[in-house]
């Protein structure tokens, strides 16, 4: 066995144990601890609505079959400016909101997703955790840039603590809504 690579195995180890949540910088979108992640359904992306809620398409208990267009999927934990509300006005950050969303998720991009304790809303929308390619989760995401701010939806708490932190360094910061709204 050789074991000149061992001293160097250990190094790595140590230098990204610094790598966790925040660890990177304020831009950064790195997502740990990935508690479940052999639970989650992988689904595609076919549209973006605003900025907390996509159309999904899978073949699971989740994101199937759906209509037309997929299921409809409001991000668990987050609420951004309304672009789309029947008889309200376009909110401040709802179209970057909305493109943020889309940036990170296109349509034809391949997510997982995980459910929590209530799985619909009262708009018979699915209420999930997002998560990208990567397996970093889209909601922290969207509160950790500013483009949302987060909200708990009991019984779903989960990582609420997770986004309330992501969301008041988001604050503090200044970042998108944060400044501009």
């Amino acid at each position: 066995m050789d074991l000149r690579w061992v001293p160097a195995t250990g190094l790595a180890v140590v230098l990204l144990g610094g790598c966790t949540e925040g660890g990177l910088g304020a831009g950064s979108v790195v997502d740990a601890p990935r508690d479940g992640a052999d639970e989650r359904e992988v689904g595609e992306v076919v549209r973006i609505v605003d900025g907390d809620t996509l159309y999904l398409r899978g073949d699971g208990d989740l994101l199937g079959p759906g209509g037309a267009d997929g299921t409809a999927v409001r991000l668990l934990q987050i609420d951004t400016p309304e672009t789309v509300a029947p008889g309200s006005p376009v909110e401040c950050w709802g179209p970057e909101a909305s493109a943020a969303l889309a940036d990170l998720v296109p349509p034809g991009t391949s997510v997982s997703v995980e459910a929590e304790e209530e799985i619909l809303d009262p708009f018979d929308r699915v209420l999930l955790y997002v998560y990208d390619a990567g397996g970093d989760m889209v909601n922290l995401a969207m509160v950790r840039a500013g483009h949302a701010e987060a909200v708990l939806y009991e019984p779903n708490d989960r990582h609420i603590e997770r986004m309330r932190a992501a969301e008041a360094e988001a604050r503090d910061a200044g970042r998108g809504l944060w400044s501009a709204c």
